[in-house]
């Protein structure tokens, strides 16, 4: 992790979950972290609580699923930091929720939103975050977060279009990589982590019921914590410069999906 220090990330979602947990390993190796999420309160409680660290946590408040608030917040960054070398697309939104069940504004809202916030979102950070990647002329990495669900569409829960955005990363991502392959850039690496099951707040009581966290919190069913997904982006970071590991599931021991 040294060759990374000093260096500049950007973490989208870094209010909560696994965005805060990534934030925080990413700062104890002396890396400079532009922590992007909505709730800009959140961020400046996370940039005290890690005023003592190597790195620092420079907040950002940033919408992914406005075009106008990802224009918004890289204008910021680059005035800030003008460059970056690692960027983390994180953000994501998931509700458990049915297509077709209910023909209402609310299911639209919802299908818009997660599509914008999981898919369109992420492709716009990372075209955003490659140009200041290029601007340094060092060394980069995109890694952008998926989901199990991105390999499995039987899903026992609705989630309506979540898993379908999570299939879209994982193959845009693959486009990215070889976009680049393509471009001859050596310097900037493309990957995506697909987690299976994580105890955060996405969705909040939308995904977890009553029933589902009284499982979790007896410990009846196989899930990950954030911080162990913030230990695979880490594992991603520590790979030489001239390896690309594309993919990564990681599953909790027992996990059925």
């Amino acid at each position: 992790m040294e060759k990374w220090s000093g260096k500049t990330a950007i973490v989208t979602g870094a209010s909560a979950g696994i965005g805060d947990a990534i934030v925080r390993e990413l700062v104890k190796y002396g890396i400079n972290v532009v922590a992007l999420a909505r709730r800009m309160e959140r961020l400046e409680t996370l940039k005290d609580q890690l005023k003592d660290e190597p790195g620092k946590v420079i907040p950002i408040k940033c919408d992914v699923s406005d075009k106008a608030s990802i224009d918004a917040a890289f204008e910021e960054i680059e005035k800030e930091v003008g460059t970056v070398q690692i960027l983390v697309n994180n953000a994501g939104i998931c509700f458990m929720q049915q297509m077709f069940g209910d023909d209402d504004e609310k299911t639209d809202e919802i299908i818009s939103s997660t599509i914008n916030t999981n898919f369109l979102g992420l492709v716009r950070v990372a075209r955003k975050g490659y140009k200041l990647m290029k601007k340094s002329d060092d060394y980069g990495i995109i890694i952008n977060i998926g989901s199990i669900a991105g390999h499995n569409a039987s899903m026992e829960y609705f989630v309506n279009v979540y898993s379908g955005t999570k299939f879209a990363v994982r193959a845009v991502t693959e486009s990215m990589r070889q976009e680049l392959n393509k471009l001859k850039d050596t310097k900037v690496r493309v990957c995506e982590i697909s987690p299976g099951g994580v105890q955060t707040e996405i969705g909040g009581d939308t995904i977890f019921t009553a029933e589902m966290k009284a499982i979790l919190e007896a410990g009846e069913y196989p899930i990950l914590k954030s911080s162990d997904v913030a230990q695979t982006v880490l594992f991603m970071l520590m790979t030489p410069y001239n390896v690309n590991i594309t993919e990564m599931i990681v599953k909790p021991v027992g996990e059925s999906m």
